[in-house]
Order: C-alpha cells, then sequence, then structure tokens
C-alpha cells in the first residue's frame, strides 16, 4: 500500500484565465501539498475559439486522460481549484471519478456548473457576470454555507481600471478561501 500523503491540488484554469493567474497561482502558493495544472490553455490563445460546448468537452477529455492514472487514495485531502470553463470540467471530473471527499474551490462557475454543485463548495460569482443565470445561484444560496455573491462585480472578479480594489479583493477573497480549507469547511463537516 502506498503512503498516504497529505493533500493534492488540482487547478482547473479558465479559458483565458491560465493557472499562473492570480487566484489560481496564489492558492497554489499559500496551500502546501502536491499539485497537478491542467494546463490545457494551449489552444486558448486562438481568436477562432471553440464554441463553449465544445470547449468544455475538449478540456474535460484532457483532464480525464491526464488524470485516469492518479492514486488519489494515496492523499489524505484532495481540493479542486477552479475558474470560470475550469468549474465545469472540475465538477464533472470530480463526478467521473467519484472524488467525493474532494473539497472545491469553485471561482465564477458558469451555467453549466450549477447542476453538480454541492453545499460544501466554496462559491464565488457575482450578480453582473453574464456567464451565470444569477437568479438560479440566489435561490441556491441561502443552502451553501460557503458561497458569496458579489453585486458588481465582472467574471474576471476584477475591477476595471482600479488596481488597489482588484489587489483589496483578491486578499479577501484568497482569505475567504484559505479560512474555507482551514476551519469552516471543517467544523461544519468534521
Amino acid at each position: 500500500m502506498s503512503k498516504v500523503t497529505n493533500t493534492l491540488k488540482i487547478f482547473f484554469p479558465g479559458r483565458r484565465y491560465s493557472v499562473d493567474r492570480s487566484y489560481l497561482y496564489y492558492l497554489d502558493k499559500y496551500i502546501d501539498g502536491d499539485s497537478i495544472y491542467l494546463n490545457y490553455d494551449s489552444f486558448r490563445g486562438n481568436k477562432d475559439a471553440l464554441p463553449l460546448e465544445d470547449e468544455i468537452k475538449k478540456d474535460f477529455d484532457f483532464a480525464m486522460n491526464l488524470l485516469k492514472n492518479i492514486d488519489f487514495s494515496k492523499y489524505g485531502e484532495i481540493i479542486l481549484i477552479a475558474k470560470s470553463v475550469g468549474t465545469v470540467v472540475a465538477s464533472k471530473v470530480r463526478e467521473m471519478l467519484n472524488l467525493t471527499r474532494a473539497r472545491f474551490i469553485c471561482l465564477t462557475p458558469l451555467n453549466e456548473t450549477i447542476p453538480f454543485l454541492k453545499q460544501t463548495d466554496f462559491i464565488i460569482t457575482s450578480r453582473k457576470d453574464k456567464y451565470i443565470d444569477i437568479s438560479q445561484i440566489e435561490s441556491m444560496s441561502s443552502h451553501f454555507p460557503f458561497m458569496t455573491i458579489y453585486d458588481d462585480l465582472p467574471h474576471s472578479l476584477e475591477y476595471e481600471n482600479n488596481l488597489y480594489d482588484t489587489i483589496d479583493l483578491l486578499k479577501t477573497n484568497l482569505d475567504l478561501a484559505l479560512n474555507y480549507l482551514d476551519t469552516a469547511y471543517k467544523d461544519l463537516l468534521g
């Protein structure tokens, strides 16, 4: 039997939000453990982007191919960290690989992510995010203790032309995510 190590972090980037962008980069830096980066963004710079449904399928196939031979049982904790399109891919991977004990940091989910969300997921979105049906998310929010819904942020979770407020927001959201991993989630579920 293989030795159980502490944590495995799997990063699922967004459409034009690679694993070296601020939220994913800093979560990787401040959460100890092994990391897997799904750099499926090699075809993302193309101006003729695939339709969203095709892109999700291609990203999901890439992720499954990369992750199918991982021995998840050797990790005491699995954390899925995703942004945008990556939230759909991570949700489907969690289901297909039966990663029921994995915790999920879900940044700006898409409508396609909603059916896969669990009450124990950490979710950040905004009422101004054009990629989510906010009425559906708001109807679920009272049952999701780790959901934050902002009023005025775009899908990027950045304030337009306001670097300092964007940096403050990044710090706030990272603190929320780290608290979710460190205390809130463990207090609620043991």
